[in-house]
C-alpha cells in the first residue's frame, strides 16, 4: 500500500466517533494486511484467477487462520500474534453481538488488555505523537491502538519477500 493510501484509511478511521465502525474496520484493515503478507509471502497459487488458499471457502481465509499462518511461519512474533488475536476476539464480539457496550465485560476487559499489549511499543508512541494531542479519549486510543497494528503489518509487509522454498526438500521431491 502507498502512503496515500494508508493515510487516506488512517483519516476514515480518524472521522469515526462511534467504538463498533472503529473495530469493524480497523479488524478488517488488519485482515486486509495479513491477506497482502501471505499472499506476497507464498509461493504464487498453481491458478492465479483462483487461489486455493488465500481467496473464497478456503483454508486461510479466515482472519483466525490469517492469524496463526502468519505466527506460524515466523511472519510475527508472539507478542504480534497475541495482539492481533486479543483484536479478533474484540471484533467477534463487536460483529456477533446486538448489544455492545465497550464499559461491560468482557468487552472492557479486551479493551484493557489491548492497551496493554500496545502502550509500551515504540510504535504505538509514534502512532500516538503524530496522529493524536495528549490526553487522549477513550476513542482515540481504540483509534490508536487499530492504526499502530497496521503500521506493524504495513512495515512487516514492506519487508516480507516471497518465499523460494525449502531447497533441501525441494531437491529431495524431484527425486
Amino acid at each position: 500500500m502507498n502512503t496515500e493510501q494508508f493515510d487516506s484509511f488512517v483519516e476514515d478511521l480518524l472521522s469515526e466517533r462511534l467504538p463498533r465502525p472503529i473495530i469493524i474496520v480497523g479488524a478488517s484493515k488488519i485482515d486486509d494486511l495479513l491477506y497482502n503478507i501471505l499472499s506476497k509471502y507464498l509461493l504464487d497459487p498453481l491458478d492465479k484467477k483462483n487461489d486455493d488458499l488465500l481467496k473464497g471457502d478456503n483454508p486461510l481465509t479466515t482472519f483466525s487462520a490469517r492469524i496463526k499462518i502468519t505466527y506460524r511461519l515466523g511472519i510475527t512474533d508472539l507478542s504480534t500474534y497475541k495482539t492481533l488475536e486479543k483484536i479478533r476476539a474484540l471484533r467477534n464480539l463487536c460483529a456477533h453481538s446486538i448489544e455492545f457496550d465497550v464499559s461491560k465485560s468482557p468487552v472492557r476487559e479486551h479493551c484493557n488488555d489491548l492497551k496493554n499489549m500496545l502502550i509500551s511499543r515504540k510504535s504505538y508512541r509514534l502512532t500516538k505523537s503524530r496522529y493524536f494531542k495528549d490526553p487522549l479519549s477513550f476513542i482515540q486510543e481504540l483509534q490508536c491502538y487499530f492504526i499502530t497494528m497496521c503500521v506493524i503489518l504495513e512495515s512487516i509487509n514492506e519487508s516480507v519477500s516471497r518465499t523460494s522454498g525449502i531447497i533441501k526438500t525441494l531437491k529431495i521431491s524431484t527425486k
